[in-house]
């Protein structure tokens, strides 16, 4: 049975919420540097094969949006709200712990800024890994940032976010028995938060290090 404190998490993302569109021009700030970091890596070892990616816990679509000029691409999320914004052509409702997927469905598995809600990390992680017959890759907050973790303590929906550091998302791969690519912190421009007029000069610091508000793993099978 679920916790009150997860029955809690559900209403919230089932609830009606105002959200930017993925194509705002914060939005896509905030998605093309994490997506190219991942594309580096994936496309390296792949030589331009055409590659299949289900992106879990997809919200209305803030990287499915982007992933489609790569992948193709499935949205999976929960809640049919969030769905019904996702411009996605592929959406599936469905839950990260019980993916609706034989075993070997895609390429590569992705989720950004699911887990920290989730009560059961590692059952996602392991769905994921599942499903997926190569890779899978994981973003969410960074906990050692400090503007991350006085969020996580003041928003009980964000609460998860503070056993969320990069050390932690090693750990969750590590059990999953996936192999470790590449781990990074990168980005500090927040896809909801951040104001419109502030985006040309966040980009100009925008990247990778240690106090960043993103932690991104790209692991493999």
């Amino acid at each position: 049975m679920n916790s009150p404190k997860y029955e809690s998490q559900k209403l919230y993302w089932k609830s009606p919420r105002e959200r930017r569109k993925p194509d705002h021009p914060v939005i896509k700030a905030f998605a093309e540097p994490k997506i190219r970091y991942i594309n580096r890596i994936i496309r390296k070892s792949q030589k331009g094969k055409p590659l299949s990616l289900l992106d879990v816990g997809c919200g209305n679509g803030f990287f499915t949006h982007y992933f489609e000029g790569f992948y193709t691409t499935y949205a999976l999320d929960f809640s049919k709200v969030m769905l019904k914004n996702n411009s996605c052509k592929k959406k599936i409702c469905g839950s990260a712990s019980q993916l609706p997927f034989g075993d070997d469905s895609f390429d590569i598995t992705f989720c950004s800024n699911l887990l920290h809600h989730l009560e059961e990390p590692e059952a996602a992680v392991l769905e994921m890994k599942r499903v997926s017959r190569e890779y899978v890759v994981l973003s969410e907050p960074n906990r050692n940032n400090p503007l991350m973790f006085i969020f996580g303590l003041i928003k009980k929906e964000e609460r998860g976010t503070l056993r969320f550091s990069l050390r932690y998302m090693q750990r969750l791969i590590e059990r999953a028995g996936l192999r470790l690519i590449c781990a990074s912190n990168m980005g500090i421009i927040l896809p909801n938060k951040t104001p419109s007029f502030l985006l040309s000069l966040l980009r100009q610091f925008d990247g990778e290090f240690a106090f960043a508000f993103f932690n991104v793993i790209v692991s493999e099978k």
